[in-house]
C-alpha cells in the first residue's frame, strides 16, 4: 500500500462498525500479523488508497453523470451557442 499517511497518525477518529465475511477477516488478521498493523490500520489505509486512486475516478465519473442529468438541457443550449 502506498500512502502519505498512515493509520496511526493521531486524528479524530469516528467508529464504522462492517460486517465482512470470516475468512476476509482472517486474511486482514494475518496480513496485520506479518506486516506488524492492527487490523483497524490496515483497513484505514486500504480505504485510504483506494478513495485518493480508482475511488476518485469513480467519484469524478458519478459527479459528471449526475450533473449531465440534472443540467443536460442547459448544457445542450449552451453547445449550440
Amino acid at each position: 500500500m502506498a500512502t502519505t499517511r498512515k493509520a496511526t497518525e493521531v486524528t479524530k477518529r469516528n467508529v464504522l462498525t462492517v460486517r465482512i465475511p470470516a475468512e476476509l477477516h482472517e486474511e486482514l488478521r494475518t496480513y496485520g500479523f506479518f506486516t506488524h498493523q492492527s487490523i483497524n490500520d490496515v483497513v484505514v489505509d486500504l480505504i485510504r488508497d483506494y478513495l485518493e486512486g480508482a475511488g476518485r475516478e469513480e467519484i469524478a465519473r458519478g459527479m459528471t453523470d449526475r450533473a449531465k442529468k440534472m443540467y443536460g438541457k442547459a448544457l445542450d443550449k449552451l453547445a449550440d451557442m
